[in-house]
């Protein structure tokens, strides 16, 4: 079977027409010291390249193999168990490739195409016949260079015809039979728009006609609108160099002239569907192609051209047929704000739409402006910095707080003794515990207290309390150049809103009752906008924001709120850290209560009266590390 398959393979090779012996005689003798080459392959093979799949055959079954990586042909069959042998063979046949061995190396190349020499056309004999015994010439013209005429014309006349250095690349056209001499040379100068001039050594001069007059320039057939070989060359020099470029001085020279006779120097194909008609153009400039000369000439006007193939089409830029459609995408930044930052007049007779996915435009317009707006987004898609801001937030909150009184009262309740010495005094003391006091004191045989009742109670109070708290947070955000950053730090708290409507029944007035949970935050909030300069100094807007809840007037009305915040512009380098402070908070109090008289008197106050002093401090740092990152 296997054999069946080889057999049917090279007849299909042979009805193809190729030519495989030589290929074939050096890979069955490589094959016959590679045990590699007769390995049987199976595969199906879709849209790799002769490149991509040589070289994966080679590594599969470790054949010495070079391939030239400009085999780019795309190559989709399929394989059944065929020896890697024949695999190559069909591939250097179907292809037409050059195979050959290397020091034990299978080297794949493509064949070099034999060019043919083109054998340079011979120079167009010049017609001109002169008869030296009655002095008559004869000329037969159309469109030749003026120097091959005055060469041919000299060596038949034996007469000097010199012409002016501004004429060296000039055609000249003319028919005249059996003239004088000097009326054939002198109406061939007229009708091409030249001078001719004879000095008294017998020398025929022939320069460039400076001011050509309208009806010479109407005998040319050129007309009024086009002012091509007339006035064209009286304001503009053309040559073509040996290159096929064009070097052209030409000062307010028309424009449609100017193409015209580029484009019938070079043999253009072209068509115009407008004529840029009085236009004018200054243009200076060597070894340029024939698209640079268009791109210079309609630069700044309504004109423009569109390449088909090796035709050119000329006219006006909203004429059908001349507008182009491309895609512009972005390398370096994102589309959402680019299209708000391209200049109004570069939209004009442009249609543009946005593709995200593409990240980039679809552009429908004439070519010279989308090559405009293509310059534009070219100069701002550069890399936009990233910037890294670490944000250390560190509170600092500093509390005390004193509590001093005595107070007894009566109450119907039957209290027990009970309460801490220390560290804290807050003690509670029944009649009984009182009782017993009061008998220590009577002791002493001073003075009597007498006792109190037994719904008599004391209570005695000496509280002090110092706090410190320090809180550090250390978050990280990251923004692009120019686009906020936002942090937020704090609590929710809840409040219930009621409604109240009244609605008529018909049997009297009733009050609809509704509400709803609605929330309320107090956050510590960080908000920073970063902008990079080009030495990468750092302005930075920062709004920081700081909110605590206070106490409610009700059960569910909304929570009282403390806010301070301030806004700062700074500017700092990169990789440097700033100090943002001055949220400071400071709550005092001293208040007291006490038996009117006795409260304020020395000593006794501290029996009468009940104090409270307290002294609470805190304190917001924010430090900012902005980092650029790209």
């Amino acid at each position: 079977m296997k054999d069946y398959i080889t057999y049917i393979f090279f007849f299909l090779i042979a009805l193809s027409g190729f030519s495989q012996s030589d290929a074939e005689k050096m890979l069955t003798d490589h094959a016959a010291d590679h045990e590699e080459l007769n390995e049987t392959i199976t595969i199906d093979i879709s849209g790799l390249t002769i490149y991509e799949f040589l070289n994966s055959v080679a590594m599969e079954h470790k054949i010495n193999l070079s391939v030239d990586s400009d085999l780019t042909s795309v190559i989709e069959s399929s394989f059944f168990e065929i020896p890697v042998k024949d695999v190559f063979l069909f591939i250097v046949n179907k292809f037409d490739l050059e195979i050959s061995i290397v020091n034990d190396i299978i080297v794949f190349s493509r064949k070099e195409i034999e060019r043919q020499v083109k054998e340079m056309p011979k120079p167009k004999e010049i017609e001109a016949n002169y008869n030296d015994k009655n002095n008559f010439l004869s000329i037969k013209l159309s469109n030749e260079p003026l120097e091959g005429v005055a060469k041919r014309i000299t060596d038949i006349s034996g007469k000097n015809l010199v012409i002016g250095p501004t004429l060296k690349d000039k055609k000249v056209s003319a028919y005249i039979l059996n003239r004088p001499f000097d009326q054939v040379v002198e109406m061939m100068a007229k009708s091409n728009q030249m001078i001719l001039t004879i000095d008294e050594n017998g020398f025929y001069y022939l320069e460039k006609d400076a001011a050509p007059t309208e009806q010479d320039a109407n005998r040319t057939g050129k007309g009024k609108g086009l002012k091509s070989l007339a006035s064209l060359e009286s304001s503009a020099e053309i040559r073509v160099e040996e290159n096929g470029f064009i070097s052209i001085k030409a000062f307010d020279a028309d424009i449609t002239a100017l193409i015209t006779e580029v484009a019938d120097q070079l043999h253009v194909n072209y068509f115009m569907y407008n004529r840029p008609d009085g236009l004018t153009t200054t243009l200076v400039s060597e070894m340029m192609t024939f698209d640079d000369l268009l791109d210079h000439v309609f630069k700044g006007k309504n004109f423009t051209y569109k390449k088909t193939g090796d035709f050119y089409l000329i006219g006006d830029q909203n004429v059908e047929g001349l507008r182009s459609t491309e895609l512009i995408q972005l390398e370096n930044r994102t589309i959402e704000t680019v299209l708000e930052t391209l200049p109004k007049d570069l939209l004009e007779n442009v249609e543009i739409k946005e593709f995200f996915e593409l990240n980039g435009f679809v552009i429908s317009g004439s070519r010279p402006r989308i090559l405009e707006i293509k310059e534009y987004i070219k100069e701002i898609d550069v890399v936009v910095p990233m910037i890294l801001i670490e944000v250390l937030i560190v509170q600092y909150q500093k509390s005390s707080e004193v509590q001093t009184g005595l107070q007894a009262g009566l109450d119907n309740e039957r209290r027990t003794t009970s309460g801490a010495l220390f560290p804290t005094t807050d003690v509670n003391m029944n009649s009984t515990s009182v009782n017993s006091l009061i008998d220590a004191f009577n002791g002493f045989g001073i003075f009597n207290l007498g006792k109190v009742t037994e719904n008599f109670y004391l209570n005695l109070r000496a509280l002090e309390n110092n706090s410190v708290i320090n809180l550090k947070s250390t978050p990280k955000i990251s923004t692009l150049n120019g686009h906020d950053a936002k942090l937020s730090i704090g609590e929710t708290s809840y409040y219930f809103e009621q409604n109240n409507r009244l609605i008529n029944s018909g049997l009297g007035n009733d009050i609809l009752q509704s509400g709803q949970w609605k929330s309320t935050d107090a956050n510590l909030s960080v908000n920073i906008k970063p902008f990079v300069s080009k030495d990468e100094q750092i302005t930075l807007n920062i709004l920081v924001e700081r909110s605590t809840f206070l106490g409610r007037q009700g059960e569910n009305a909304p929570p009282g709120k403390a806010t301070q915040q301030f806004e700062s512009l700074v500017r700092c380098l990169n990789g440097e850290m700033i100090l943002l402070g001055g949220l400071d908070q400071l709550d005092k109090e001293n208040s007291g209560t006490g038996t009117p008289g006795l409260s304020k008197v020395p000593v006794l106050k501290w029996f009468f009266s009940s104090r409270r002093k307290s002294n609470s401090k805190s304190k917001l740092h924010v430090f900012i590390k902005p980092t650029v990152v790209y």
